[in-house]
């Protein structure tokens, strides 16, 4: 039986023995399972007039793991394999057909970002790093270069930045961030249990955070002091979320720039010492 009819079937059957709130989530899921899979667990539950935890608890009931496991076996029927990958690529496509593609989606997903981002939200980021005494950068999984690549921005502005990919030490630093600190919670889909929870901890705690998502509301948003989106028509089961991955990049770089320009001092002192030091590297 097809994955996703079989799983819209099990919830018609089981849908008297849910509460009314339970039963809200599955009648919006039902009637549109194409647009479900493009809500973060927020969105759904906004959309279906409950909260978060409901919508999680709906998931489970079902026989579902979690909110992901029923976008994922949603999405397979709703998605074949290659628009996993890529939306428009067929399997006929030459090898330059798909590559002008893979280029004109990323091109697309860069222009929707910057549509849609908040310049002013770059300002307040570049300002909550620069006065901090320490910026923390928590993502994982496909976030994992994103991560490493804004730790290493920093550390070349002279900033004291650390970041961490493994769920235990997010645990471990988050216990020990207060005020001072500034965050920064990278997360595509906004809805890492992992990511959130890091940062809902830091936050209790007292310190400053910026989430770098994709664009709507979702967990990590919702926590975040200063939200940085980026936007694009992919498909959330695309691998490794490539175009965003990408336009998750150059907003670390606007960021970068925004800040050595706003301390040039530090930055230029701090520039020549890594050139000096790296001339070490070269023959």
């Amino acid at each position: 039986m097809d994955k996703e009819i079989g799983i819209l079937l099990k919830m018609q059957s089981l849908y008297e023995q849910m509460s009314n709130a339970e039963k809200k989530v599955v009648s919006f899921i039902i009637s549109n399972p194409d647009k479900v899979i493009h809500l973060s667990v927020t969105g759904l539950a906004e959309s279906s007039g409950v909260s978060d935890a409901t919508v999680v608890r709906t998931c489970r009931k079902i026989g579902m793991s979690g909110y992901q496991n029923l976008k994922v076996t949603l999405a397979q029927s709703l998605v074949s394999p290659i628009k996993s990958i890529h939306n428009e690529i067929d399997e006929s496509d030459s090898a330059s057909t798909l590559t002008n593609k893979v280029f004109d989606s990323t091109i697309h997903t860069l222009n929707y970002t910057r549509d849609v981002l908040d310049f002013r939200a770059i300002e307040q980021a570049a300002e909550l790093i620069s006065t901090a005494s320490r910026v923390i950068v928590f993502g994982v999984g496909n976030s994992h270069s994103v991560v490493l690549d804004l730790q290493h921005k920093l550390l070349r502005l002279g900033i004291n930045a650390v970041c961490f990919t493994d769920s235990h030490m997010q645990v471990v630093v988050a216990a020990s961030a207060g005020r001072g600190d500034t965050v920064v919670g990278i997360s595509h889909s906004g809805s890492s249990i992992d990511v959130v929870e890091a940062v809902r901890t830091c936050k209790e705690n007292g310190a400053k955070v910026i989430g770098i998502s994709s664009f709507g509301h979702s967990p990590l948003s919702k926590l975040a002091d200063v939200n940085l989106v980026t936007a694009s028509k992919e498909t959330e089961f695309r691998i490794s979320a490539i175009s965003s991955r990408i336009a998750q990049i150059v907003i670390i770089d606007c960021l970068y720039t925004l800040i050595a320009i706003g301390d040039r001092e530090r930055s230029l002192a701090n520039f020549l010492k890594i050139e000096e030091g790296m001339e070490k590297k070269k023959y």
